[in-house]
């Protein structure tokens, strides 16, 4: 769970995310009136790049209108000039410090009209090596704040399909997409299909049954493929083996031709060495192999951070690399080694500002840049891991000023969920009338 600050609790001010250039009325509340008790007092808004805490406020005195009883709170109107975060202090007479210092975001159209979700590409059911079942595993993740999940098994795409028909019956806005990992025959290199019609692990793999995931015997049409285009790579740099770039090509064919997005799973992490060497990696984003990077996922910290580090390094040197970060979880609860720490559910997620929650926006957002990927160890801060400057930023606000919010509506309707999958007897008319509730969060804290 993200941290709620003070702040959150004590005022609710709304919209939080606003058009620039557009005059707008804002409201504040006081969830404790008696924080609203002491007028007479003033509002000053500032912009947060405006300059130092010495210079002028953006707009001082600005004239209050107070809300009718019984509320407690007031409304100001203000036009927002650049797309940035901008502070509203509230300072009562004769006080050295202001009562409350409360936030809002102005962004250009591009960015206002993409939906800000939250997403997991990469997690795993007992239908591979995995602990808990499809249904349980996408609930469970809506309880945890998140707008959509891919379940990814190993070597199958079926488990994700369980978790898909388990609420197909029900108009939740919470979308669970059908994905796999696949990593054939003799090939180190991990590809995660997400929400693509075409299996490739179908083409590529001769058992295709749930209970035969561990078996990697390659098909004919498999090996036919990978030799015929091995045949046609006589540019490889030193070290890049033709076997690995084949399958990636393969792979990323089959996703792209069922309309999903192709992302290289985890290439820092230790599997002996590298699961994917430096120069594969920049090779196969130089050639446009995948269409993203798993920059961060379940691993150690260590494998992130040089993860992390090398992406730095080829997006500064021209390289164009679109981001996601997985959890590869293998459970949605904690594991009994506190030790060992091996739970990552949670830790490491994609925030995507897609114009709608379909695979077709969602991808399309990745592609063009338009997302980032959030690292939270427990007991931590959030770090935010790729993307552009102005994208970080503005995660950077709807992570303090935003999420923690709607992560309390999540979790009612994670918990019903759970209810729902179990057979619970109701719990269908409860979960879609809490979704149906929940419907205006958005509208109230964006204006488009």
């Amino acid at each position: 769970m993200l941290e709620r600050r003070n702040t959150l609790a004590f005022y609710d001010i709304y919209p939080k995310i606003v058009p620039v250039g557009r005059e707008v009325t804002f409201t504040v509340r006081s969830m404790d009136p008696h924080l609203m008790q002491d007028f007479p007092f003033r509002v000053k808004v500032r912009d947060l790049n405006g300059g130092g805490g010495s210079s002028p406020a953006l707009y001082a005195d600005v004239p209050i209108t107070p809300l009718a009883a019984p509320q407690h709170g007031f409304t100001f109107t203000v036009t927002l000039p650049r797309e940035e975060e901008y502070q509203i202090y509230i300072d009562y007479d004769g006080k050295k410090r202001p009562r409350a210092v409360l936030s809002v975001y102005a962004l250009e159209e591009d960015l206002l009209c993409r939906k800000p979700l939250i997403g997991d590409f990469h997690g795993h059911t007992y239908y591979s090596d995995g602990k808990e079942g499809p249904a349980f595993v996408a609930a469970e993740y809506r309880k945890n704040g998140f707008d959509f999940v891919t379940v990814t098994d190993h070597r199958r795409r079926q488990p994700s399909l369980l978790a898909v028909e388990a609420f197909k019956d029900l108009d939740l806005p919470f979308k669970i997409y059908p994905g796999e990992e696949v990593h054939p025959h003799g090939i180190h290199m991990h590809v995660v299909n997400f929400a693509s019609d075409r299996s490739a692990n179908l083409f590529a793999l001769r058992e295709s049954t749930l209970e035969t995931w561990v078996d990697t015997s390659p098909t004919p049409e498999w090996d036919t493929e990978i030799e015929a285009i091995k045949a046609t790579l006589t540019d490889l740099p030193e070290g890049v083996d033709p076997n690995e770039v084949a399958s990636a090509m393969i792979v990323s064919r089959i996703i792209r031709e069922g309309g999903g997005l192709s992302i290289l799973a985890h290439p820092h992490w230790y599997w002996q060495a590298h699961n994917v060497p430096d120069v594969t990696t920049r090779y196969l984003f130089e050639k446009g192999v995948f269409d993203a990077l798993e920059l961060i996922g379940g691993l150690h910290w260590y494998e992130n951070d040089s993860q992390i580090a090398y992406y730095e390094k080829l997006t500064a040197e021209g390289v164009k690399i679109p981001v996601v970060g997985s959890s590869d979880q293998h459970s949605v609860l904690p594991y009994p080694y506190p030790a060992e720490r091996l739970s990552y559910f949670t830790e490491e997620s994609t925030l995507v500002f897609a114009k709608d929650n379909t695979r077709d926006a969602i991808t399309d957002a990745v592609k063009e840049l338009y997302s980032t990927a959030v690292l939270k160890y427990a007991g931590q801060f959030p770090r935010i891991c790729g993307g552009s400057y102005r994208i970080k930023c503005y995660t950077n606000f709807l992570l303090r000023e935003y999420f923690p919010l709607r992560e309390e509506l999540y979790a009612t309707e994670g918990r019903l969920m759970h209810e729902y999958n179990a057979g619970t007897p109701g719990a269908r008319e409860q979960l879609l009338q809490t979704v149906a509730y929940h419907a205006y969060f958005e509208d109230k804290y964006f204006l488009r």
